[in-house]
Order: C-alpha cells, then structure tokens, then sequence
C-alpha cells in the first residue's frame, strides 16, 4: 500500500490566477473530502490556504532579474521543492464537478509502484490517438511512442523525477506540450491513461472535471457558471470576462454532446 507521503497534488498555478483558487479548493473540498495526499498550490509569490486542506504554496519567486518567471521554470522550481516521489498534477482551473474515485487513484498510484510505470493520464479526452489496451490492466490504455499526444497537460499521475526530466527551461505550457511530446517520442518511456470506452464513452471519470474552467485568460462558461451557481460560489466574472466560441465552435460542441449521449443511451 503507497503511504500518503509518497504522493503530492501539485496544483499547477500563477499569481494572477489567484480568483481561480477559492472556487477550484472550495470543490476539491466538496468532492474528494478527507484526501489524505499533502496539496502544493504553485506560486510565485502569493499565499493560500483553505479549512481542512493541507496546502504549501510554493512561491517559487521571480529571476534573478526580479521579472516574473515563465511557465516551465516556475514548474521546475515547484517540482525541485517536493520530496515524494509521485505527483499528481493538475491546474488551478480543473474545478471537480462530481465526486472523485479516490480508490481508483490510489489502485492506479500502486500499479505504477509494482510496475514502474513513469505516467498515468486520469483525464485523456482524444478518442482518435493509437492508444493500445493494457493486457494486464482491464482499466489502462498504453499511449503509443509515437502518440502525437504522448505528452498532455490534463490531470494525471507522474514519477515526479520523470516530470522533471521532460521539462526544459524558457517553455510555455503550450509548447510543453508540443516540444515535450516530440522528446517523450524519442523514448521508450511508459506512458497510460484509462480506458475510454469503459470511462469516457460512460460519461464517467476518475477526477470529474470539464476541460478546462479557463480558456485564453477567460472564463469558459459551461465550465462554471452553472457549477458555481449550484455550490454558491461567488466570483466576479467581469474580471475576466467570457470566452466565446464562435459558430463552428459552437456546431462541434454540439455535436459532441450529442454523440456523447447517444453513446450513453446505445453502448453499453
């Protein structure tokens, strides 16, 4: 069994994202009461703290030349802080719309302790990547090697040490994402994420949240209106103001709703 110690949330952030954190801390709360896992918020300078949640900020400064550090750096900072050996990385607006299913994190944690798997995605949303099904692990799909996805920044667990060895200085997350993954291509790395048909197609998920709460510096509304409505969580959406997709946009959103739910209703 992983001992507590052994895994830390890392809530991947920046200080002017501060209005995310009451909302994002006030669900994690709500939906994974008495998590036993120590939370690190990652900041620059600013600190946080909510009732009953073990929270360390970071605050891992600015450079040498007092300007704000990038996005990879303030990563690499944060990551250089934390003793255990896993992560579970998430960000400041992945807002838990349902309960999460503790148990199955902490199956997963001890899968990649037996196995000395470097990287579990708990929230894999391409449905068209050349991921293979694990033949030992009914709930685990294997992502290819040559994924265009390998690398992704949605919630998962991570070997803490493999994290750091795939992040460079002077990165945005974005091209983490993109650079990232063509380095994760070039090694034989073990990379998995859970099952999409038996999680996504059901509509159900380990760390339930909409990806992602936040898009462009703005608030995405089906993300959180409705949800901060119903938990009576009050933010000034003016701040930022509301992404709006435009009509394709709008088209592909709908149709994905509705295959969603003819899935749901025709596939078991």
């Amino acid at each position: 069994m992983i001992n507590s110690q052994q895994l830390t949330i890392l809530v991947n952030s920046t200080d002017s994202f501060e209005d995310c954190w009451q909302p994002f801390f006030t669900l994690f709360s709500i939906y994974w009461p008495n998590c036993p896992y120590p939370i690190v918020l990652n900041t620059e300078t600013k600190s946080f703290s909510y009732p009953g949640l073990n929270i360390q900020c970071s605050q891992v400064g600015a450079n040498e030349s007092g300007k704000r550090l990038n996005w990879s750096d303030c990563l690499i900072r944060c990551i250089d802080k934390i003793h255990s050996k896993y992560i579970f990385y998430l960000q400041e607006d992945y807002f838990l719309n349902d309960y999460v299913n503790a148990s199955l994190i902490d199956d997963f944690l001890q899968i990649m302790e037996n196995e000395g798997y470097s990287h579990i995605r708990l929230r894999e949303s391409i449905a068209n990547s050349p991921h293979k099904p694990s033949s030992k692990y009914p709930l685990l799909w294997k992502i290819s090697q040559k994924s265009n996805y390998r690398i992704g920044l949605q919630a998962g667990l991570w070997v803490k040490d493999r994290l750091r060895f795939y992040l460079k200085p002077n990165e945005t997350g974005w091209e983490f994402e993109r650079w990232g993954n063509r380095r994760a291509q070039k090694i034989n790395d073990s990379f998995y994420c859970q099952n999409l048909d038996y999680f996504n197609r059901q509509n159900r998920y380990i760390f339930p949240y909409y990806p992602t709460g936040i898009v462009k510096g703005k608030w995405f509304k089906p993300a959180v209106v409705d949800l901060f409505k119903q938990h009576k969580i009050e933010v000034d959406f003016s701040n930022r103001g509301f992404y709006e997709l435009d009509k394709i946009q709008n088209l592909v959103q709908l149709l994905r709703s509705k295959i969603r739910k003819i899935f749901m209703l025709y596939i078991p």
